[in-house]
């Protein structure tokens, strides 16, 4: 992606000004010699590539023009200023530009991607229309866009020029899943990455279970390249011919020590283990008490931060009843009351907090590894809490 900024900052006035030229002519254009093509192209190893990606081809097969550009609504550098809190809070934009076909062949053939070309069955006015409105996006006023993955990416910038300048409607076929949520549809492309996943699950929140419609669904690249396969305009099909410009290679088979599941299965098992030992020892490990004190605090402060976060889907997380910054301001007067063998009120608290982190399970999808460190975390109030009723520590 850091090539391509390269690339739009190089060219994109070269070729804004070609397409601004060839929309002011526009009654010398034979749009019957122009193909404007759909590109869906494979995943790549990055983290922000491996849903696919989505561009417009214009191709003029008018010698007199020769015209071959791909416009791109992918482009933005990591290296602008705090990308980093921008892209956490939801701030991050990204910017339109245009490249010769062979450029952004090259790239994708470079990172081993595939590309897929569906030529769309449009009409004379359809393509005129398209042109026009791609001369007032690439103007560099209108060039920056703020990026949301799930409701505003690439690929739904990529549809709606397409589509709200069409005169007519696209009908697509009634396939549609109306149950499928966000996280079920990213589920599918990060099967193979476990702690991307596990990541993810992470930070997204409840609205990101809620069902989609077909319009949602269409932010991946590859739902949208399906949709425009059966679709139908104007009686005909909406895709005129699909062609595989490029083969995607085998991308590095990324393998891991240890999963999410069996790191945090580890956890829970030692956290039993230790749960019967102070059982039988009518005494608390105050060390492990911290540890886990802490393990919940510090991705708390993440979870936290993410409330303030302009991405609809992170912002309400259920997620944050286990991890939360509070354990790590209690931590220190938890621990040393444990060590004068006196109970804290704090436990109630802590207890109070993961079983409502439990029952929110009914309304957001958990992972399995999270529901595991849950249960430890819980085994920890239980215990102060049975060590008071029993007598042995003081309240």
């Amino acid at each position: 992606m850091k090539r391509f900024k390269y690339i739009f900052r190089v060219i994109t006035t070269v070729i804004l000004l070609n397409l601004t030229a060839m929309g002011a002519s526009a009654q010398d254009i034979d749009y019957d010699s122009v193909e404007v093509s759909l590109l869906t192209c494979s995943p790549g190893q990055e983290v922000w590539a491996q849903y696919g990606h989505t561009a417009l081809r214009w191709h003029d097969l008018n010698p007199e023009h020769g015209m071959d550009v791909v416009v791109n609504y992918g482009v933005f550098s990591s290296e602008q200023p705090y990308f980093i809190p921008r892209f956490i809070f939801g701030l991050t934009d990204y910017c339109v530009g245009a490249l010769p076909y062979e450029e952004f062949y090259k790239e994708y053939s470079y990172e081993g991607r595939g590309i897929i070309e569906q030529v769309l069955n449009l009409t004379a006015d359809d393509k005129k229309a398209i042109l026009d409105a791609l001369n007032i996006n690439l103007r560099p006023e209108n060039q920056t866009y703020r990026y949301n993955f799930f409701y505003d990416n690439c690929t739904s910038r990529a549809r709606d020029m397409i589509v709200n300048h069409l005169h007519g409607k696209v009908k697509y076929a009634d396939n549609v899943d109306t149950k499928v949520s966000y996280r079920d549809m990213i589920h599918r492309w990060t099967q193979d990455y476990p702690w991307c996943q596990f990541g993810e699950d992470l930070l997204l929140g409840v609205y990101a279970d809620k069902a989609t419609t077909r319009a949602q669904q269409q932010f991946l690249p590859d739902n949208l390249r399906a949709d425009f396969a059966k679709a139908i305009y104007n009686g005909k099909p909406f895709v005129k011919s699909t062609t595989t410009l490029l083969e995607p290679e085998n991308l590095v088979d990324y393998q891991v020590i240890i999963s999410p599941f069996t790191l945090f299965f580890f956890i829970f098992i030692i956290s039993c283990m230790i749960l019967i030992y102070e059982y039988k020892k009518k005494k608390i490990l105050w060390g492990w008490d911290a540890l886990m004190m802490i393990a919940a605090g510090l991705p708390g402060i993440v979870l936290t931060v993410m409330i303030f976060s302009q991405h609809p889907c992170v912002s309400l997380n259920l997620l944050i009843l286990f991890g939360n910054p509070i354990p790590l301001f209690m931590v220190w007067r938890a621990t040393k009351r444990t060590r004068r063998h006196q109970h804290d009120a704090w436990w109630k608290v802590w207890f109070a907090m993961m079983i409502l982190g439990l029952l929110g399970g009914f309304f957001q999808h958990y992972p399995t590894p999270i529901l595991f460190m849950a249960l430890s975390l819980l085994s920890r109030p239980l215990v102060h809490m049975y060590m008071e009723r029993a007598g042995i520590y003081k309240a």
